[in-house]
């Protein structure tokens, strides 16, 4: 997925949420529906429409706070990125040996890898990485905390990986979240870290999976065991 595509899917991400652009949604009465439709503005048959509700500065002080805005920026500035930037910042935390060739993937990563269609929102991965070696998922977090939902979609999603292109040497999933959370992102889950441990590996059996992504509990087991785990704050560019 390149850099323009990504672009693009900043816009489709605004149309289908448009409180990113200081927009919220309000209900009308059907006379002023009626009056406005008269004077050809186009008014949806709910009679709901969009007022703006922020100006530009306290909608881009809002937007800094929110998860969404954060994924849209790492997602253009990772695809741009070169091989050995990628190499450093991704690979070497997870403790990974991988130098690419890597593809990045973000929103849409079924719908143009699979060909799932538009209408299956299955999973919206904050960062998915290929390379020969490796499939690197990231998980980028602000304030909410991780859920065994989330981390079962990851690891589904790298077994239709490996399923559609071959089986990796390495499997990773990086956590990118506040310094104040790093500490207790794992057991909040029911891990120990670095790697998946036995009890989680129970959980994941008693989660629900989208149908696209439901595989049988052995063959998740198996990608879980071996999935290496890691978590940073903040990228350091001195790595590079």
């Amino acid at each position: 997925m390149t850099w323009d595509q990504k672009c693009w899917g900043i816009f489709e991400n605004i149309y289908w949420e448009m409180r990113l652009a200081g927009m919220e949604g309000m209900k009308i009465t059907s006379e002023l529906a009626d009056r406005l439709r008269e004077q050809k503005v186009r008014v949806p048959k709910g009679n709901s429409i969009y007022v703006r509700t922020h100006n530009d500065a306290d909608t881009k002080k809002k937007l800094l706070s929110q998860e969404v805005v954060l994924n849209h920026f790492f997602n253009i500035a990772f695809d741009i990125a070169d091989d050995t930037t990628l190499s450093a910042l991704l690979c070497r935390p997870l403790g990974i040996d991988d130098s690419g060739p890597f593809e990045s993937y973000s929103r849409g990563f079924g719908h143009e890898r699979f060909r799932w269609t538009e209408q299956e929102n299955v999973t919206q991965p904050d960062g998915f990485f290929l390379s020969p070696k490796s499939l690197i998922a990231v998980e980028l977090k602000l304030e909410s905390g991780t859920r065994v939902d989330q981390m079962a979609k990851y690891l589904a999603l790298m077994y239709c990986e490996e399923k559609h292109s071959g089986k990796r040497e390495n499997l990773g999933l990086l956590f990118v979240v506040p310094e104040k959370a790093k500490k207790g992102l794992f057991t909040k889950i029911g891990m120990n870290g670095p790697t998946i441990d036995n009890d989680f590996v129970d959980h994941l059996n008693q989660v629900k999976l989208p149908r696209r992504l439901q595989t049988s509990s052995e063959e998740l087991e198996a990608i879980a065991r071996r999935v290496q785990l890691g978590r940073v704050d903040k990228f350091d560019p001195v790595a590079c």
